[in-house]
């Protein structure tokens, strides 16, 4: 009897050591920002290279935790292992919506870069499925208004126009990727509805647009059937992905499959071919505007 209970205690005492751990993994992801992040690296360079002595382009990333990597396929990491001959900053913050990344634009514009990409919005639409939720994002993103369709029209308006102004990076918006798979759910529809808004705003402020909500819509449309996960699932979703790949190694492709998806995780993130979709875009886009030389060939899906 006495060995059972110990056992019992031991087993107890091991999952709330699991759990603690996790627990403390998950926090430090979240708020964690990426190594190659816009402060870490003018920390690095007190006095940042003029762009007429640069041996090398800097490209930044900005956007959300589908830029910042952490939760999600790192399409930043696979573009720097196609193109070495290229500095990229990673400027996804986890959770923030376009407002937010408004308010840092001054620490991206410092570095002067040379290319800046704009994937933001999937929070900013999110923050819509319900009064909870808004209030969540309201409260945890010190937004100055309720988040709404106007207020990421104007607040993405507001990012084009300060790069536009304050820099002199060529600059592409990405549309945002749909929020899960089911074409027939409000998530779907809503996230077309932001993704328009995203196509709008880049053609009305004449910066490339790059279409990858239309990539990933297409991808989704053509591809075998499944039964994705809900999206009142998807806040438990994240953290159970979170625990499958922290606690148990994971990957994010073999917990994709398991929740349904084509090109999400979790119905938010991306998974290794959704990565591969925008990375393709940008790619693009960057081989169009600087001189750059891929290190490997391009791993395209077709869509």
């Amino acid at each position: 009897m006495l060995g059972f209970i110990m056992l019992s205690v031991g087993l107890t005492a091991l999952v709330i050591i699991m759990l603690v751990s996790f627990a403390l993994t998950a926090s430090k992801l979240k708020i964690t920002l990426p190594a190659n992040a816009p402060d870490r690296w003018l920390a690095e360079h007190e006095q940042p290279t003029a762009r007429s002595d640069r041996q090398r382009p800097i490209i930044v990333c900005a956007g959300d935790s589908i830029t910042h990597g952490a939760i999600s396929a790192n399409w930043v990491e696979i573009l720097e292992k196609r193109i070495h001959q290229a500095d990229f900053i990673n400027a996804g913050v986890n959770s923030e919506l376009a407002w937010n990344l408004y308010q840092r634009l001054n620490r991206i514009i410092e570095i002067d870069p040379d290319v800046v990409i704009i994937l933001i919005g999937t929070n900013d639409a999110n923050a819509t499925f319900g009064l909870k939720s808004t209030l969540n994002y309201l409260a945890m993103q010190k937004l100055p208004e309720l988040p709404s369709p106007y207020f990421y029209k104007e607040s993405l308006t507001l990012i084009l126009r300060k790069l536009k102004k304050e820099s002199h990076a060529r600059v592409a918006l990405a549309s945002i990727p749909p929020i899960g798979e089911d074409p027939g759910h409000y998530s779907w529809i809503r996230a077309e509805e932001y993704a328009n808004i995203g196509k709008e705003v880049a053609r009305a402020e004449g910066v490339e647009y790059l279409p990858l909500h239309e990539k990933c819509c297409a991808y989704i449309e053509s591809a075998p059937a499944k039964q994705p996960a809900p999206l009142e699932a998807f806040g438990r979703l994240t953290q159970r992905a979170l625990w499958d790949h922290q606690m148990f190694g994971k990957s994010w492709d073999e917990i994709s499959a398991a929740n349904g998806f084509h090109l999400l995780i979790d119905g938010i993130h991306f998974n290794s071919h959704g990565a591969i979709i925008m990375a393709d875009q940008v790619e693009r886009f960057i081989q169009a505007n600087i001189r750059v030389v891929p290190t490997q060939a391009p791993k395209n899906i077709n869509i």
